[in-house]
């Protein structure tokens, strides 16, 4: 089957970094604390909203220096609060706080000079807005206008990720409209609508571009639905809130985040990785130092990441650990130790002798490792279609987690 362009590109994006950031970020009880926890101070957070201006452009930065190709920022969250100029549809923007700024405007002005694509996150189920409950046709009206103004004033927008139709299951929500008028002003824009945690993987019949798994970890994945071939898209939090949430230490280990995206890089996804910035728009310590972690994992082995065509038919593994697997012309392997003497690696890191099943017939020349450019033994059998390697472990002083080499042919 045919993939679109633009769907194949959003697939060669491999990770993108998703912002959650808003009022709630004042009190840094999460995302969903006005709705929860019903703070009676939420309107004063508005009248105190004023960012430095620099935080929001080197959120920017680090995303790119880190290796993300895209940012997926909210645009407005459920609490209604809206970080773009709404030119007078709405008066809860931020241009009406001491801020007195477009911050759409400097995050996707900040992408187009960095070269990396900018998303707009906008959820559609509002606590704020009396038209949500009491006119709802008015209120999609009301929403295909602000979605019109994010189309035409801030450049080329790589994609919008709708959230919160799910509230609402058995309403009209007037979808193919919104996504025609999209398409028209923003032809190449990616067109993402979160089907939420308990419907995952599944396009429920909508003329969408991704598959969503909110804070999944898929087996395998059903690209074509509706006799189109989608891409799809994993989302996760390094704790457990995607806003800021001060006493919220459940932080995922870099050995995980690495390992997560790999896993979702081998089923055929992208890997949309959160974090929730404080009201000043700055990063806490432990968001920052984790995507520095992926940046340095990324700055070894951002080919593979990035390397793809059709996930449809680029899987060949197997191997007898489910979680070392060949994906197109590179080779993942966890679970390597390092190399060393007796005294600090317990004796030495053993090689790992690995073999892939129905691995094609097509000779290869050498394999490498992306980190050092090692030479890696294999034998190939074009026969019964396997291939085995010598895994050796990590040379003292590096242990990237998840050690990836490159097939030659």
């Amino acid at each position: 089957m045919k993939i679109e362009n633009k769907i194949a590109n959003f697939e060669k994006m491999g990770i993108g970094l998703f912002v959650h950031w808003g009022l709630y970020s004042k009190f840094s009880r999460g995302e969903w604390s006005q709705n929860i926890l019903n703070i009676p101070e939420y309107q004063a957070a508005f009248n105190e909203f004023n960012p430095a201006e620099e935080n929001i452009r080197n959120l920017v930065r680090l995303a790119k220096k880190s290796g993300f190709k895209y940012i997926v920022l909210t645009a407005k969250h459920h609490d209604g609060f809206y970080l773009f100029d709404t030119k007078g549809i709405n008066s809860f923007d931020s241009i009406h706080t001491p801020f007195s700024k477009d911050v759409i405007k400097i995050f996707t002005d900040e992408c187009h000079r960095q070269n990396i694509s900018p998303f707009i996150y906008y959820a559609t189920y509002d606590w704020n807005n009396d038209k949500y409950n009491n006119d709802f046709t008015g209120y999609l009206s009301e929403l295909r206008e602000l979605i019109k103004l994010l189309c035409t004033n801030y450049g080329e927008i790589g994609g919008f990720w709708f959230d919160g139709n799910w509230d609402k299951p058995n309403a009209n929500w007037q979808e193919q409209q919104l996504y025609d008028e999209i398409r028209q002003l923003q032809p190449n824009a990616i067109i993402t609508n979160n089907t939420g945690l308990e419907k995952q993987g599944t396009s429920e019949g909508r003329d969408v571009d991704v598959l969503t798994f909110e804070r999944g970890d898929p087996k395998s994945i059903t690209h074509i639905q509706n006799d189109r071939y989608l891409a799809a898209e994993t989302s996760l939090t390094l704790n457990k809130h995607w806003g800021n949430a001060q006493n919220d230490l459940n932080y995922l280990s870099a050995h995980d985040l690495i390992e997560q995206i790999c896993r979702t890089r081998k089923v055929g996804a992208n890997l949309l990785i959160n974090v929730g910035p404080e009201f000043d728009g700055s990063l806490n310590i432990h968001c920052q130092s984790m995507i520095e972690i992926v940046g340095a994992w990324m700055s070894v082995n951002h080919e593979a990441i990035y390397h793809t065509n059709n996930f449809e038919h680029l899987t060949y593994k197997t191997c007898s650990n489910d979680d070392d697997f060949i994906k197109g012309d590179y080779l993942f392997v966890d679970n390597l130790g390092n190399i060393g003497n007796s005294n600090v690696v317990l004796g030495g890191e053993e090689n790992r002798k690995l073999i892939f099943n129905d691995y094609p017939s097509r000779p290869i020349t050498r394999i490498s490792w992306l980190d050092n450019q090692q030479e890696v033994q294999f034998k190939q059998n074009s026969k019964t279609n396997t291939l085995e390697i010598e895994a050796n472990g990590f040379e003292y002083g590096t242990n990237l987690v998840e050690r990836v080499a490159k097939i030659y042919y």
